[in-house]
């Protein structure tokens, strides 16, 4: 809270040393206005003037769109999917590829994962969170398509980077204001925003008017607190014996989310001419949520289970039973990122150098798991075919909404710390060669140093004392309305009642707290990473052509560290710290033709290569094994990273006002890509035959075509519309004679919005579509579990009142679009929450 006490406090401070500058030239003050709008311009020209395929969205850009965070933005970029968690978006897939294949940056450093075991597809965390990065602290995105040499090889699908906000060439101070609160529909919560942006110039002026220090500082806070229901099913897949639909188990849940982001950023720079620049900029951005999650559970549904003779599209199960539960955990995500850097033009030589820190963490502070057993031998009839999305059901015997009917069994508890951090060094020269027309050869080196960690503790509490009833953990006895009224989900218990209780009363538990290698066995790894690479590239205009061409060679030096289940005949398992190593070295080539048919009309065509390295999950040394069910479930430290050859076609043009019609092919080839493999044999310690999951190296593609349009309706003065689209065609082996598409990797993916900007007005409605996409790979494509399709429509609308203030309102999620799992086919729903619309409203104040 100090420093943003500070930064709001230096508003003020701001505010007088930029009025008198206001005062005695107001052309002055608007001309600043001007050249900041003018990003937007530049952005497009850059991207027309760019030897390679990119995609760049300006502040101003960003900032017609209601989002949040950096992945909401990102969704909006032709070929970017969105996934998302609790109604906001958190990880981005590109041209449909997962996050986890794909490259991120902060101001050229590497952003890193903060929690390894909460990505999505393929559990090979390394995909950024990009909801840590709140917008206020971007200056622009830039979605790299066609990797050249002078960048990480990292990205199969492409690469982000995220440029924060800078000060160089602003002539007078600067402040940048924003305050909005407004409300959760679901439940009528309240949010709350506000931005800062500071930034003046310093240590006098040259001859050319110029001062050779400026300085940016932002600030953003965001907080909400969103709650919604869930209901989600286990499906008794033991068919032909038992029906297809027949549940395991049915969980009505009901969430409640405290979610405080926040972000701090700055950057000095020294600017003692146009031939030097020293910078110094540091980043910290995350978010601390808070979350509880009541839940009633329905168990053993599916064994034995029958038609229901009064309905045809029933079940009735004769021996189920429901327990209680309660989840409440607090946990922080947080991105840092230090980075010190330079620009020497030096005549026709140019040298650019950065050191630089980048941190990720994740701190699980607790996660307390309570459960209360309930009534058994029930008798439950239920029907979900009728209606899959809203399962009906009917129980006979004790209610199992009722308090007096479920008494404490036991509590658990797990705290984890995960950090991901590495250090880098780069340095970069170029020069002109003079072989041709505004030519340039450029080299140069970079050092990366990664270790990445992840430390759960696991805790539990078996309840052994006198009976505790339920009613003494809730605040109420009456039922709780749940999913629209359509269910009643009981009282919810009281998380502060529950922990008091285990702390008050540890003696009547028996405790299982050691801290032996043992209990994390499966989530435990301490990984290095170190990258050594170099690069040569060389790229000229040559008439109306362009070209680019060139390679990058990467050193990988990898260390691999977890807790092995060693077994051995005639003594007890034991668990041991082991490691592996895995040296490697890739070569990047590279080929990039621009040609320009007309002044507006640009021709690339592309060959270009990347690399995705093993997940940290997927390598991981620890070994999980259930004895009972004769599973285990290992790492492959073997893996080889995944080589992809990327080939592009694309046509783009250019229309007045910034705007641009564009369509492309592509074809990515994948060599090694990783899935995930269940192998059935012998293992140590499991009798009889075991199923092994793990991971192995196949064959993959994802081809596909994506298409813009950006234009202003010539006529209708202030209408325009903005849509892009993408289709991927993609395959891999993954059941042996079976191909099916890679997880994560979204077939369709749209963009549209139709806007008014004209006379201080402007308005914009935006739509989103996502078609179903494969989530995890089960033994079976009946047991594959896929995210079905979501169109979701936002609206943004703000109005300058004056030059320097502008009011705003946001509408998210105006279709109430869920998040909805199935297994198999649509009419096997395994989740689905609705969120309803979120409601903002605020101001902006630009000094």
């Amino acid at each position: 809270m100090s420093v943003r006490a500070s930064l709001l406090s230096s508003v003020v401070l701001v505010t007088l040393v930029a009025t008198p500058a206001t005062a005695q030239d107001k052309s002055g003050a608007a001309q600043d206005i001007v050249v900041t709008a003018r990003r937007a311009d530049s952005a497009r020209t850059e991207q027309q003037r760019a030897p390679n395929l990119v995609n760049i969205q300006p502040a101003e850009t960003i900032a017609k769109y209601p989002d949040v965070n950096a992945a909401e933005a990102l969704s909006r970029v032709p070929g970017v999917a969105l996934s998302i968690d609790t109604a906001e978006g958190r990880f981005v897939n590109i041209r449909g590829l997962d996050g986890n294949l794909n490259g991120a940056t902060f101001g050229g450093v590497v952003l890193l994962n903060t929690q390894p075991g909460g990505t999505y597809f393929n559990a090979a965390g390394r995909a950024v969170e990009f909801d840590t990065v709140p917008i206020g602290a971007i200056d622009r995105i830039v979605v790299t398509k066609t990797g050249t040499p002078d960048r990480d090889a990292e990205g199969l699908g492409g690469t982000v980077e995220l440029t924060p906000r800078t000060a160089i060439g602003v002539k007078r101070p600067f402040a940048e204001i924003t305050v909005g609160g407004g409300i959760e529909t679901f439940a009528k919560t309240g949010l709350y925003r506000d931005e800062v942006v500071l930034g003046t110039p310093f240590g006098g002026t040259n001859a050319d008017g110029k001062s050779p220090f400026s300085v940016v500082l932002t600030q953003f806070l965001y907080n909400d607190r969103r709650t919604f229901d869930d209901i989600e099913a286990a499906y008794y897949n033991d068919q032909p014996n038992t029906p297809d639909k027949a549940f395991d188990a049915l969980e009505l849940r009901k969430y409640a989310y405290d979610r405080r982001r926040f972000g701090y950023s700055g950057e000095l720079d020294f600017t003692p001419n146009d031939d030097h620049r020293i910078y110094v900029r540091a980043s910290m951005a995350g978010y601390n949520e808070s979350a509880r999650r009541n839940r009633l559970e329905i168990d053993g549904l599916g064994d034995p289970v029958a038609v229901d003779p009064a309905n045809v599209n029933g079940l009735v199960a004769t021996d189920a039973s429901s327990v209680k539960t309660l989840r409440h955990y607090d946990e922080t995500h947080r991105n840092l990122v230090f980075q010190l850097g330079g620009v020497h033009h030096m005549g026709d030589v140019t040298f650019d150098w950065f050191g630089a820190y980048s941190r990720a963490s994740y701190f699980k502070h607790f996660d307390y798991n309570s459960t209360f057993a309930g009534p058994q031998g029930l008798r439950v009839a239920y029907d979900n075919t009728t209606d899959p999305n809203h399962p009906a059901f009917l129980v006979t015997g004790p209610s199992i909404t009722n308090t007096a009917n479920y008494a404490l069994d036991s509590i658990n508890n797990a705290s984890e710390y995960d950090r991901d951090r590495e250090y880098s060094y780069a340095g970069n020269l170029a020069l002109p060669l003079h072989l041709a027309a505004d030519d340039e050869l450029k080299f140069g080196v970079k050092l990366r140093y990664r270790r990445k960690t992840a430390a759960p503790q696991n805790f539990s509490y078996a309840y052994n004392g006198p009976a505790a009833g339920l009613a003494q953990f809730t605040n109420a006895s009456v039922g709780n309305n749940f999913y629209g009224d359509r269910y009643q989900l009981g009282a919810l218990v009281d998380a502060t009642k529950v922990e008091t209780f285990l702390n008050n009363n540890m003696a009547l538990f028996s405790q299982n707290t050691a801290r032996d290698l043992s209990r994390n066995a499966g989530g435990y790894f301490d990984d290095t990473e170190n990258v050594t690479s170099g690069y040569v590239q060389y790229k000229a205009d040559i008439g109306a052509f362009g070209l680019l061409a060139g390679a990058r060679v990467e050193r990988t030096n990898a260390v691999y560290r977890g807790i092995a289940r060693v077994v051995a005949p005639g003594i007890p398992d034991s668990y041991a710290p082991a490691s592996s190593q895995h040296d490697y070295t890739n070569i990047f080539p590279t080929v990039q033709l621009r040609y320009t048919l007309q002044p507006a009309l640009i021709a690339r065509a592309t060959w270009s290569t990347g690399i995705s390295r093993p997940g940290f999950y997927q390598t991981i040394r620890s070994t999980s094994v259930d004895v009972g069910a004769g599973t285990v479930t290992t790492g492959n430290p073997a893996l080889k990273p995944t080589y992809g050859n990327n080939f592009d076609l694309s046509l783009e043009y250019y229309l007045p006002g910034n705007g641009i019609l564009s369509l492309g092919l592509f074809d990515k080839e994948f060599r090694n890509y990783i899935v995930a493999r269940t192998a059935r044999g012998s293992y140590p310690g499991v009798v009889g035959i075991a199923s092994i999951n793990t991971f192995d190296n196949v064959s993959a593609h994802a081809r596909g075509v994506e298409a813009a349009i950006d234009y202003k309706i010539p006529g209708l003065h202030g209408f325009g519309i903005e849509a892009n689209g993408s289709y991927v065609d993609s395959g891999a082996q993954v059941r042996p004679g079976e191909a099916i598409a890679l997880p994560g990797t979204f077939q369709y993916t749209a963009n549209g919005a139709l806007f008014y900007e004209a006379h201080r007005l402007k308005v914009r409605l935006a739509g989103q579509y996502e078609s179903k996409v494969l989530f995890g790979i089960g033994g079976s494509r009946a047991t594959d579990v896929f995210q079905d399709r979501r169109i979701t429509l936002d609206f943004n609308g703000s109005y300058d009142v004056t030059d320097n203030i502008s009011v705003y309102f946001n509408a998210k999620n105006l279709t109430n679009a869920p998040l909805r799992f199935y297994e198999g086919s649509s009419n096997r729903p395994i989740q689905r929450e609705y969120y309803d619309a979120t409601l903002e409203a605020g101001v902006k104040i630009r000094l």
